[in-house]
């Protein structure tokens, strides 16, 4: 008699293929939690990179660095022109040529004034293009019917530099001199610079100092997690100098801005491809002018009207 055939066991009620879903899933959670770790932990390297150094330069040393970055980028400004084309730019060169006396600033000042940029038939912002470098030039009044075809940025730089000749509407003076409606790019990009603008054309004064101040300790706070050596990272240092801010300039970011200046005497604009904005990563994008004329703007505040700030800051 034959043996009766053993019992085939019941299915699973898992199919056995479904079984290894679970160890893939949570090897994919892992490698997440792992590369966000790693993504933070670089983001505080180089938040710490930013605003401490294990290196304390002597204040000769650092001096000596400054009157190079100075004198090379005054040279690679010299030799580009083509900065005629951002009035703003010119403002601060203008500073520059005023408060250093260097003649080779001044004759670059004197062809711009000669440019087509400037003093154009029917565009009466021009005129105030050219009193941005040369701020001793009269210019035409603005009304406010004319106000609204102006850029923002040429509506307040231009009452900034004149506030008696452009027309501004109300909304857009509170906006200017509100200390908290902006944040980020547009705080630093364009109201600080006005506000610095303002200063230096009709001097201090309560009202000013009631706005450039928050405004100015809210990008220094920007500038403590920025560490992207990018345009905006030397925007953020002059602008800060302009607001006549030298104690909310670390010296550290003095230090980076100098050891990222080029063989050539200019910075650029982005940083490995990592440019203004948060998100703005371009491979192509580059001006070396603009990141290059504020840099120098800065470092030459530093000497001729902060010198107090390397003192207390350089041994």
């Amino acid at each position: 008699m034959s043996a009766s055939p053993s019992p085939t066991p019941a299915p699973a009620d898992t199919p056995a293929a479904a079984k290894p879903k679970k160890p893939l899933l949570r090897w994919l959670v892992l490698a997440c939690l792992a590369a966000f770790a790693v993504l933070v932990l670089l983001f505080g390297v180089g938040v710490l990179n930013n605003n401490y150094s294990l290196h304390r330069r002597s204040r000769a040393e650092f001096s000596a660095q400054l009157d190079h970055a100075i004198e090379a980028s005054t040279q690679w400004i010299l030799d580009h022109p083509e900065n005629y084309g951002n009035p703003p730019l010119m403002f601060m060169v203008g500073d520059m040529a005023e408060m250093s006396d260097d003649p080779r600033l001044q004759q670059y000042v004197q062809g711009y004034l000669a440019s087509k940029w400037v003093h154009v038939p029917g565009h009466p912002t021009t005129w105030y293009y050219a009193r941005w470098a040369f701020p001793t030039l009269s210019v035409p009044l603005i009304p406010r019917s004319y106000v609204p075809y102006l850029s923002w940025q040429d509506r307040w730089f231009g009452y900034a530099s004149a506030p008696d000749k452009v027309e501004i509407t109300p909304e857009d003076h509170a906006d200017l001199f509100s200390p908290t409606k902006y944040h980020w790019g547009i705080r630093l990009h364009f109201q600080l610079i006005a506000l610095d603008m303002y200063r230096r054309f009709n001097g201090p004064s309560p009202e000013l100092n009631a706005v450039i101040n928050p405004v100015a300790e809210g990008a220094a706070n920007d500038g403590f997690w920025d560490f992207r050596l990018t345009d905006m990272y030397y925007q953020r240092i002059a602008c800060l100098l302009g607001a006549g801010r030298p104690d909310l300039v670390r010296s550290r970011w003095m230090e980076r801005m100098l050891d990222a200046q080029t063989a050539d005497g200019r910075w650029n604009y982005c940083w490995h491809g990592w440019c203004r904005g948060v998100a703005d990563f371009s491979l192509t994008a580059n001006d070396p002018g603009h990141s290059t004329v504020q840099a120098a703007w800065a470092l030459y505040m530093l000497k001729y009207r902060y010198s107090d700030w390397i003192t207390k800051n350089y041994q």
